[in-house]
C-alpha cells in the first residue's frame, strides 16, 4: 500500500451528501479513518513516500537551509526538553566506505578459499553492505567462524605464521597503497606489524579517516537548524575514540561536536558495550539531562536501531543517504531498518529518510507532541501536512512499537547514571 491509497481513501469522503448532520459527518469520518488504517495493513511493515518534483520550484530557500523549514517560536517555548542523539559513521560522517574498505582489506587475506580475482569490486561492495555497523572484532569473529566451517586454522594463527596466499596478499597490498596505508610486506620488514589485528586496524582506520572523512549530505544544514532552535544534540556511537574525534576534525564538524558531545560504546565502558546494547544511548541522553523518551535517534544500521530501541528512545529515524549504501540498495536497506529484530521488543525505525534534512519537520512535530506530553509511537500521530513536507523519498513503519526500555542489559555504571530533570 502506498500513500496513493491514502489519498484515494480521503477523496471518497468528499462524496458524502451535503445534508448529512455534523454528528453523522464525525461518525463517517471515524469510520473512514478505520478504513484507511485497514488499508495500511499489508504484508510489509513499511510504506514508501516519494515525490516527483519539478527541477525548478517556486520555493524560496534560505541560504544553507531547506525550503520547507518553518521556524516557530513555540519550539523555544517548549515546556519539555527534547534532544537529538546521532550515530556517527554513515549518519553524521560519510565515513563508512573509507572505514569499511580498511576493514575489508585488513581481513581479506583470511577469507576462506578466496581467489585473488574475486577481491574488490562487487564482492567488496556486498561485504561492506552486509557488515556496516559492526565492530571490527565482530567482523573478525565472523571470518573465523567461516574458516572453522571449512576446517581452516584461525586467522590469528595464519597471520602469526605468515602463511597468507602470496597472490591474495599481492592484491591486498596494492589496495592498501591506494588507501594510503603501508603494505603488509613493508610493515613486516620494518617490524611495525602489531600482533593483534584489531589494534593494527585501529591505527589504520584513523590514518585513512584523517584524510577522507566528510559530513553526510545535508548534515551541516540540519545541525545549524538544531543549534539555532537551541535543541541539544550529541553523538552516540559504537566507534572508538580517538577515531571519531579524528573524523569530526577531518569533516570540519568540531564546532558542533566538542569532546563532551561524543559518547562511545567502545571507549566509554569497560568492558566495551557495543550496539544493540542500549548503554551508549542511555549515557548520551543522561549527559544531556534528557529522558530517552524525549529523544530522537538517527541511525543507519540495524544494530544501531536495535540499540536506540533497547534504550526506549522516543522516535528512531533511519537514514540511507550516505555514500556506502548504493542507490539501488537504499529501499531494501530502509526496509531492513524498519523490519530489524535487533532489539528486545523487535522494534524497528519509525521512519527512514533519504535526505537527512527531511527530518526537520519530523523533529518539529515530535517536539510539539512531547510539549503536550503525548507518548509514542509518534509517527502515525503526525498530521498529514508533516509528511507532506518531506521532499525526497521516505519509508514509514506501518506498525511502530511503543518506546520501551529493555530490561535484559547491564545498568549504566554509576558515574553515567545521572537523572534527567522532570520539567
Amino acid at each position: 500500500t502506498t500513500t496513493r491509497g491514502l489519498v484515494m481513501a480521503s477523496n471518497r469522503s468528499s462524496r458524502l451528501p451535503f445534508r448529512v448532520l455534523p454528528l453523522c459527518c464525525i461518525v463517517a469520518l471515524m469510520a473512514l479513518i478505520g478504513i484507511v488504517k485497514r488499508e495500511y495493513l499489508g504484508l510489509s511493515r513499511s510504506v514508501s513516500l516519494s515525490r516527483t518534483r519539478p527541477t525548478i520550484t517556486s520555493r524560496v530557500r534560505l541560504p544553507g537551509m531547506m525550503g520547507h523549514v518553518t521556524r516557530s517560536s513555540k519550539m523555544a517555548a517548549c515546556a519539555r526538553k527534547v534532544g537529538i542523539l546521532f550515530d556517527f559513521d554513515g549518519t553524521i560522517g560519510d565515513t563508512e566506505i573509507s572505514a569499511m574498505e580498511v576493514a575489508y582489506w585488513g581481513l581479506a587475506p583470511y577469507f576462506p578459499n578466496i581467489k585473488p580475482e574475486d577481491l574488490g569490486g562487487k564482492e567488496m561492495a556486498e561485504w561492506i553492505r552486509d557488515n556496516c555497523g559492526k565492530p571490527f572484532g565482530e567482523m573478525a569473529e565472523d571470518v573465523d567462524k567461516e574458516r572453522a566451517q571449512v576446517g581452516l586454522e584461525p586467522l590469528d594463527e595464519l597471520r602469526k605464521n605468515r602463511k597468507e596466499d602470496p597472490a591474495v596478499l599481492s592484491v591486498v597490498n596494492d589496495a592498501r597503497e591506494r588507501c594510503g596505508l603501508k603494505t603488509i610486506d613493508a610493515l613486516r620488514e620494518a617490524g611495525e606489524e602489531i600482533e593483534d589485528l584489531w589494534e593494527q586496524s585501529r591505527g589504520e582506520f584513523e590514518l585513512a579517516l584523517a584524510k577522507l572523512a566528510r559530513p553526510c549530505p545535508g548534515v551541516v544544514e540540519l545541525l545549524d537548524f538544531l543549534r539555532e532552535e537551541k535543541i541539544p544534540f550529541c553523538i552516540a556511537t559504537t566507534s572508538p575514540k580517538p577515531r571519531v574525534p579524528i573524523s569530526i576534525t577531518a569533516a570540519d564538524l568540531e564546532t558542533y561536536f566538542p569532546a563532551d558531545k561524543v559518547h562511545s560504546g567502545e571507549s566509554d565502558f569497560v568492558p566495551s558495550r557495543f550496539k544493540p546494547d542500549p548503554s551508549v544511548y542511555l549515557k548520551a541522553a543522561n549527559a544531556e539531562g534528557l529522558f530517552p523518551e524525549d529523544c530522537i535517534a538517527f541511525e543507519d544500521s540495524e544494530s544501531g536501531v536495535g540499540s536506540a530501541a533497547n534504550a526506549g528512545v522516543g522516535m528512531i529515524i533511519g537514514y540511507v543517504g550516505a555514500s556506502h549504501i548504493p542507490l539501488d540498495e537504499k529501499t531494501r536497506h530502509a526496509e531492513k531498518l524498519i523490519d530489524t529484530k535487533k532489539s528486545e521488543q523487535e522494534r524497528g525505525a519509525d521512519i527512514v529518510v533519504w535526505d537527512i534534512r527531511d527530518s526537520i519537520p519530523l523533529i518539529e512535530a515530535f517536539i510539539e507532541r512531547r510539549r503536550k506530553d503525548e507518548m509514542g509511537p509518534h509517527i502515525g500521530q503526525f498530521p498529514p501536512m508533516v509528511l507532506d513536507k518531506i521532499e525526497k523519498k521516505a519509508v514509514i513503519n506501518k506498525f511502530p512499537e511503543v518506546p520501551k526500555l529493555a530490561d535484559g542489559f547491564e545498568p549504566l555504571p554509576e558515574e553515567f547514571a545521572m537523572r534527567a530533570q522532570v520539567p
